[in-house]
């Protein structure tokens, strides 16, 4: 081989096409394979063929090539391997790979009088010090027809030695087989569409149970690399056998209740789900909607990717957080009184608020990050883009020469938490998440997609409680701390009524007329002054009343009927009286289609003395403050 000039000889080995040049990483990744077979695994150069031509049709004029077949010494094909570049492999559709170019061709060296055992679809992958075999491994002795492969599904992926068995080596943490974490866009995006095709297609399950029983399942695989000790095997993936000695693949039965084990494990460390009989009457997916074939290839398709640790290589990002937005925007489909704010109009808000103006302020007066929460958080885009929002502002922007943000002054205090505590090390900048954003979401699914979003996006694992957002402030439990959403006092200038008054920032979209469950009816009685009111809207105006800390700043999105009928009149006149209201913009019809009216974007603060409150003044609307669109 001489790289300096492309060129390659294959010696000992039989060539239906003289292959002299090396023309991509395919050859690469097949030079590689060949001397393993050669040196490594006691193959011997006279029974291995490149490039076997097959011809059919009549007259012959269709004509397939194998990269390699390995024979046995009657002739037959032990091994029937076609080699891709790592980059294809990743990004190909490998269904296609396997029906198309390993089981058609294996038909047509059956018809010249041989069988085929294995087919091996195959590339290399390269770790920091070695090169591995990464490959699907198909026993056609076990599954004749790309048909019954695809219903199982089972695979090796460990060449066999010297015409033994093929096994499958398991991923272990911390040893040679352990999870990819080096992704590329173009690897994503064939997995989203992969997952896409095979578990959306087909029809007879709705779409948004295809989405919940994908986002439970990455749930239970964060879960599994979460929990996992240095040499401890993955869960999270499909076993070649049941256990030492059998000679079948574990059943599909296994399988679930394996991953199943790990959702249940999850529920409870990630989304607070402490009731032990809640617990045990959840499932990572429903069996009659969502096949346990269809669990095995969503589990085959990730079971090599950290979740966890994933990044993109060459910009030393994670892009997960944008591979599961895109499942997002494809898989889940909206709902009476769930719409999806445009990430637009968030950054908008954002900037609106002088977030990173209040951030710098809290930073140098407090030694604190300003507290967020969305208490109707759907799939998490304003908690995520508040994120980004202060990594970006607070890291990044008016960097001196030592690579630190000027603005937020020298003392050391400050500098430990911004150098340190917060945003350092780079692949885990968002850590600071965990400690001051906070979200609730009543719908079960969206709630568990806000939370697998902000994991993905690296938050260092926020505070997300599946629950409704109207709740009384106790009842939002977890078993660690901090937990600033959990306590309350009660506030004589609120009629008494319990207040949080922890959080500096509310971004928020909150349901449109939406019916509240019976334990929310029930509460809002006595914890509301409207609880008694029909609008789900304006009780959550009443509740961020409730979140927010004195000076807090808040930008929602509303129905314009609040602010021009008379029914809604007592919410109007209960702004005016407890916040100072900055400006409101009305926004056009399409940016919230399918909604067919007008939602204008609305800004105001928290009052800011509430002393005034105390001696009874009605401040109306103030003047607006010129915001710049950014």
């Amino acid at each position: 081989m001489d790289l300096d000039k492309n060129k390659i000889e294959y010696q000992g080995i039989r060539q239906g096409q003289i292959v002299n040049e090396i023309k991509g990483d395919e050859e690469m990744s097949r030079s590689f394979i060949l001397t393993r077979l050669v040196n490594e695994l006691g193959y011997s150069p006279d029974r291995i063929e490149i490039e076997h031509e097959y011809t059919a049709g009549r007259p012959h004029t269709n004509t397939s090539r194998i990269d390699i077949v390995v024979r046995d010494a009657e002739g037959n094909a032990f091994l029937f391997i076609e080699c891709k570049s790592p980059d294809a492999y990743a990004s190909d559709d490998r269904d296609q790979i396997i029906e198309e170019q390993l089981y058609k061709v294996a038909g047509m060296e059956r018809t010249e009088g041989n069988s085929v055992r294995y087919l091996v679809l195959y590339t290399t992958a390269e770790t920091i010090d070695k090169v591995l075999d990464e490959c699907i491994i198909i026993d056609t002795e076990k599954f004749p027809t790309f048909a019954d492969w695809e219903v199982s599904r089972d695979f090796s992926n460990t060449l066999p030695a010297r015409y033994g068995k093929a096994q499958k080596t398991p991923y272990i943490k911390a040893s040679a087989k352990d999870l990819e974490t080096d992704f590329s866009n173009e690897m994503l995006n064939q997995l989203q569409t992969d997952l896409h095709n095979v578990l959306w297609g087909g029809g007879g399950t709705d779409d948004n149970e295809v989405f919940a029983s994908l986002t439970n399942l990455i749930l239970a695989k964060i879960q599994d690399e979460d929990e996992k000790e240095d040499g401890d095997t993955y869960d999270f993936q499909s076993m070649t056998f049941a256990k030492d000695g059998d000679e079948e693949f574990e059943t599909n039965e296994q399988l679930f209740e394996r991953i199943n084990a790990l959702y249940r494990r999850a529920l409870k460390s990630k989304l607070y789900i402490l009731d032990e009989n809640e617990l045990q009457k959840s499932y990572v997916i429903d069996s009659k909607k969502f096949s346990l074939s269809k669990l095995k290839y969503a589990v085959q398709r990730m079971e090599g990717l950290s979740f966890v640790d994933g990044k993109n290589s060459l910009s030393g990002k994670d892009i997960l957080g944008d591979f599961f937005e895109g499942i997002i925007r494809n898989g889940f489909k909206q709902s009476k009184g769930q719409f999806f704010t445009h990430i637009n109009i968030v950054r908008f808000m954002l900037y609106a608020m002088q977030t990173d103006k209040l951030a710098i302020k809290r930073i140098k007066e407090d030694k604190e990050l300003p507290y967020m929460i969305d208490p109707s958080a759907g799939s998490g885009t304003f908690l995520i883009e508040y994120m980004k929002f202060i990594t970006k502002n607070m890291k990044y922007r008016n960097r001196n020469a030592d690579g630190y943000n000027a603005l937020l002054g020298t003392a050391r205090a400050v500098k430990d938490k911004v150098l340190s505590d917060w945003f350092y090390p780079n692949h885990r900048e968002n850590k600071w998440a965990q400690t001051y954003i906070y979200g609730s979401e009543i719908n079960f699914n969206l709630g568990t997609a806000a939370k697998v979003n902000m994991i993905l996006h690296g938050d260092g694992s926020t505070n997300i409680f599946v629950k409704d957002g109207l709740l009384p402030f106790s009842k939002y439990e977890k078993e660690t701390a901090p937990n600033a959403l959990h306590g309350s006092d009660k506030n004589e200038l609120y009629q008494n009524r319990e207040v949080n008054g922890q959080f500096d920032l509310i971004l928020t979209n909150p349901p449109f007329s939406v019916e509240l469950d019976n334990d929310t009816k029930k509460s809002v009685k006595h914890d509301f002054m409207f609880g008694e009111k029909k609008n789900s809207e304006n009780l959550f105006v009443e509740r961020w009343y409730q979140l927010l800390r004195e000076n807090g700043r808040l930008a929602a999105v509303l129905p314009e009927s609040v602010f021009d009928t008379t029914e809604n009149k007592y919410i109007r006149l209960f702004l005016y009286k407890y916040f100072t209201i900055k400006q409101l913009f009305p926004c056009l019809k399409f940016l919230f289609s399918p909604i067919l009216r007008q939602k204008p974007v609305f800004f105001l603060h928290k009052r800011k003395l509430l002393l005034k409150l105390k001696h009874g003044t009605m401040l109306g609307i103030a003047q607006a403050r010129s915001i710049a669109i950014l």
